[in-house]
C-alpha cells in the first residue's frame, strides 16, 4: 500500500517547524553593551528579557590609562531585587577580575556593580554576570 505524498509533507513540515520554535525559545536573554564591546549570555529566573551593560571608566594618571571601575546594568527585571550578584571582567577567556556584590538593589530597572579592583579599559572586552538567590 502505498501512501499519498501531501500528508506525509504536511508531517514533516510540522515537526521541522517544531523544532525551530524551539530551538529559537532557548535563544533569550544575553547582555548588550554600548561601550567596551562585551557579549555575554544571562540565564537569570528573574530576568529572561535580557540586560543591558555599561562602564564607569576613569583616568588613572599613575598607570596611564583608562580603567574601569563599575559595571552599570539596566532593563533589569525588578524580580531580581535582593538577590546576589557577581560579575567578572574579562579579556576573552581571561578573568581579570571577579567582584561579589552581596545583594543588589535594583531601582528603576538598573543597578551597578563597583569592582574590587579597577582593570584596564584596553584590556577588558566581555563582561558576565551571575544573579542567584
Amino acid at each position: 500500500m502505498r501512501l499519498p505524498k501531501t500528508p506525509f509533507i504536511a508531517v514533516l513540515a510540522g515537526v521541522s517547524i517544531a523544532g525551530v520554535v524551539g530551538a529559537s525559545a532557548a535563544t533569550l536573554g544575553g547582555l548588550s553593551s554600548t561601550g567596551l564591546g562585551s557579549d555575554n549570555t544571562v540565564i537569570a529566573a528573574c530576568d529572561s528579557d535580557g540586560i543591558s551593560i555599561a562602564y564607569t571608566t576613569a583616568y588613572n594618571a599613575t598607570a596611564q590609562e583608562y580603567q574601569v571601575s563599575a559595571v552599570n546594568f539596566t532593563n533589569v527585571n525588578a524580580l531580581c531585587n535582593g538577590k546576589a550578584a557577581s560579575v567578572s571582567v574579562r579579556n576573552g577567556t581571561t578573568n581579570l577580575g571577579t567582584t561579589n556584590a552581596g545583594t543588589i538593589t535594583v531601582t528603576a530597572g538598573a543597578f551597578s556593580i563597583t569592582l574590587a579592583s579597577p582593570v584596564s579599559a584596553t584590556s577588558a572586552n566581555g563582561v558576565s554576570l551571575l544573579i542567584s538567590g
